[in-house]
C-alpha cells in the first residue's frame, strides 16, 4: 500500500497529515465520484440557452474484476437530488460500460447540474473511467464537450 501526505506549513513549522492509502498501482475498492455536468448552456448575446442531451457513461478498465455501481444519483445545480437512476446495484463485467442519459428536454438541473457515482468491488481493482458528454445540434451547428468525474471518497 503506498500513501500520499499533505503538508500544511503553519506559523514557520508544518504538519504532516496522511492522505488516503491506495495500492501501488492505483486500486481501490471503491469510491464516490463527482461529475459535473451542464444540461443547457447560454448561448449568444441574447437571453437564449441551449439544451443538451447529457451521457454519462461509466466504463470498468480492470480486465478481470466486476465492479458494482451502487448509486447514480443526478443533482440540481441548486445541490437538490432531482433523479436516483438506480433502484440497485448494478454489475459491470471486466472492460464493460454502462450509460445513463439525460434527455435534452430534462432542464430540472439547471445549467450546473451534477452527478454522484458510487461504485465498490470485492477486491482491488483499477478505477472506472467516469466522464460525461453533452451535445446539442442546432441552427446547422453542432456543439459537444466532455467532462470528468472527480473522487470525493475512497472505500477503505
Amino acid at each position: 500500500m503506498m500513501c500520499f501526505w499533505l503538508r500544511i506549513y503553519l506559523f514557520g513549522g508544518f504538519l504532516l497529515l496522511v492522505g488516503p492509502c491506495l495500492a501501488a498501482d492505483g486500486r481501490v475498492h471503491g469510491q464516490v465520484l463527482y461529475v459535473p455536468v451542464y444540461s443547457e448552456v447560454p448561448y449568444g448575446n441574447k437571453p437564449v440557452t441551449l439544451d443538451l442531451t447529457v451521457t454519462l457513461s461509466v466504463r470498468n478498465l480492470d480486465r478481470k474484476a466486476l465492479i458494482r455501481i451502487r448509486r447514480v444519483d443526478y443533482f440540481a445545480a441548486d445541490g437538490s437530488l432531482v433523479r436516483s437512476y438506480l433502484d440497485r446495484p448494478s454489475v459491470l463485467r471486466p472492460l464493460a460500460a454502462t450509460e445513463f442519459v439525460l434527455r435534452e428536454s430534462d432542464r430540472r438541473g439547471g445549467i450546473s447540474a451534477s452527478f454522484l457515482v458510487d461504485w465498490e468491488s470485492d477486491g482491488l481493482v483499477l478505477p472506472p473511467v467516469v466522464e460525461a458528454v453533452m451535445v446539442n445540434g442546432v441552427y446547422n451547428q453542432g456543439l459537444a464537450f466532455t467532462t470528468q468525474s472527480r473522487v470525493l471518497e475512497e472505500h477503505p
